[in-house]
């Protein structure tokens, strides 16, 4: 970003985020800031530790702050953000210290200034990206006038970007947006949009990196005809450019799409239906907002609630691509789903089952080669409880058929949690246990993977203390048949306890916290040369004032 630019938006973040707060601070403004500071000390041992762990070794410090003023001058109301993240752990951050959150928001309920982390969402296609810039809104609820948004701003990821570094360095993609919407009726309104999302040539990371252009022109509607039901529409046109790469010279590509978005919704009595159809061309983008290309799409769902006890939904799901036969064949694929809910289950108050089924199939067409796959999904949960214990198990099974024989297994899922709480005292026990594995069957190669885990779990509460902590160890197991694979065991323990001494309340420090966290991970391979363990422990003080 050039000099001009990081100078505006120095000035125009000390001004809006430092002077006017502070100058107008009184008895309606109220700050308030948050601190959470921890050590951490990893280990790491075994052969293939370095290689495999993700934790740093050492001592390793985290900080995060966060600032908030809002308040109210006269007719105005405002509210600041500020927070900073500061480590020595590059796998936390790769900045020693990196700004997190800027924002600040004015508004005197007519006229509406956001600066910072801004997010505007005009609609899916036209603008539903968060930018770091400014935006401005009006809306005069009273005088019935249209709602005018304006945005300017940049897609970036992260704050310290702007004024570069190369472990920050990202393509600096510039984004430009105006909305005007209108209620025509308390039944109706409509809006019309237009954003512009533009790349920067000289920002690449690789000479092959694109460089996109793109405007949209976007038009949507809602619709309320009668009570409970909404239609909402959507109209988008692109006009984009790209530059493949930086040595491309002067091929560069230019697109025309459009997309087209329109659905129902009804929801009244014991149903609730949706219906959805969407169209978007091959060269559709929406680099500001969200869309497939080369997709046409029908969606449907419908929720009824047959008894007080039975609960039907039905969903189908078909979409499609190759609209424009750039392709040498046309994929379609089909989803059919069925569930039903069942309240006191077997004349039991506490219990409910839901039983689910889905189809996924797809196929192609055309004079090219095609896939097709045909896959069945089961799924059942059983949720009860038995005197002081609560109860979910889990049962999963999936068909999945690929031809050409390229794929043919079985998978098989099953869990199961027990939990429960007891006062004793002054004190409030939780214990709880896992069970769980899962079973894949590859019919082809004749071969069998097996994942089993098991844990268990307490809680203790101690609420006159404002003390907090849980435990838990487990163990889970891969194995695997195939020669020349692996068999993988992972044993584990976490601790974790939270205390929040009354020496903060006294010192105003609301919710203020001391917490210990700690975890090991021992894992262990058929090849022993792949062994490792893990040991960290973490000590840390969060205040809020």
């Amino acid at each position: 970003m050039n000099i001009i630019k990081r100078s505006l938006f120095v000035c125009l973040f000390l001004i809006f985020f430092v002077l006017y707060p502070f100058f107008s601070m009184g008895k309606q403004t109220e700050v308030h800031f948050n601190n959470e500071f921890s050590y951490t000390y990893n280990d790491v041992s075994g052969p293939a530790g370095d290689d495999s762990s993700s934790l740093t070794r050492g001592m390793r410090y985290l900080n995060i702050f966060g600032l908030n003023i809002l308040g109210k001058d006269k007719e105005l109301e405002y509210n600041f953000n500020f927070g900073f993240k500061a480590t020595d752990d590059r796998r936390n951050d790769i900045k020693t210290i990196s700004p997190t959150t800027i924002y600040g928001r004015m508004t005197n309920k007519i006229h509406t200034i956001t600066a910072g982390d801004t997010f505007e969402s005009f609609s899916q296609y036209s603008l539903s990206t968060a930018v770091k810039g400014v935006s401005y809104k009006y809306f005069n609820e009273q005088k019935r006038l249209p709602e005018f948004t304006f945005v300017y701003g940049y897609v970036l990821p992260r704050w310290d970007t702007i004024w570069g570094g190369v472990e920050t360095k990202a393509i600096e993609r510039n984004a430009i947006g105006a909305r005007i919407k209108h209620n025509i009726t308390s039944d109706l309104s409509a809006g019309i949009s237009f954003t512009q999302a533009k790349d920067r040539p000289g920002t690449r990371i690789t000479d092959t990196d694109p460089i996109y252009t793109s405007n949209n022109y976007t038009i949507d509607a809602e619709y309320r005809p009668i009570p409970g039901l909404t239609i909402k529409g959507e109209m988008s046109k692109s006009r984009s450019s790209v530059s493949p790469s930086s040595t491309a010279g002067i091929n560069e590509d230019r697109k025309h799409g459009t997309a087209t978005k329109i659905e129902a919704v009804g929801d009244g009595g014991p149903s609730r239906v949706s219906i959805e159809y969407e169209k978007v061309s091959t060269e559709f983008d929406a680099l500001l907002g969200s869309a497939t290309p080369d997709r046409e799409k029908i969606k449907g769902k419908w929720r009824y609630n047959m008894t007080k006890r039975l609960i039907l939904n039905l969903g189908f799901l078909w979409f499609r691509d190759n609209l424009d036969g750039q392709k040498a064949y046309r994929t379609d694929s089909y989803t059919p789903e069925l569930g039903i809910t069942i309240k006191n289950f077997l004349s039991r108050s506490t219990a409910t089952a839901d039983i689910t089924y889905k189809f996924n199939r797809k196929y192609g067409s055309g004079s090219g080669s095609s896939t097709s796959t045909a896959d069945h999904i089961l799924a059942l949960n059983y949720k009860d409880s038995f005197g002081p214990v609560d109860s979910d198990a889990n049962f999963g099974y999936t068909i999945y058929s690929t031809e050409h024989n390229q794929r043919s297994s079985k998978e098989y899922t099953y869990n199961l949690l027990l939990n429960s709480r007891h006062n004793i005292g002054d004190y409030v026990l939780k214990p709880l246990v896992y069970l769980g594995g899962m079973t894949i069957r590859d019919d082809l190669i004749l071969e069998t993977d097996k994942t089993y885990e098991y844990s268990f779990g307490m809680g203790l509460e101690v609420p006159k203390l404002k003390l907090t902590s849980d435990v838990k160890i487990g163990q889970n197991r891969l194995e695997k048949t195939q020669p020349g694979t692996d068999n993988t065991e992972r044993a584990f323990a976490n601790l974790n306890i939270y205390y929040k001494p009354s020496l903060f309340n006294k010192l105003k420090l609301q919710d203020g916290m001391l917490f210990l966290r700690a975890f090991v991970n021992n894992y262990r391979f058929s090849t022993q040369s792949r062994n490792f363990r893990e040991n960290s422990i973490t000590l840390g003080c969060n205040i809020q004032y």
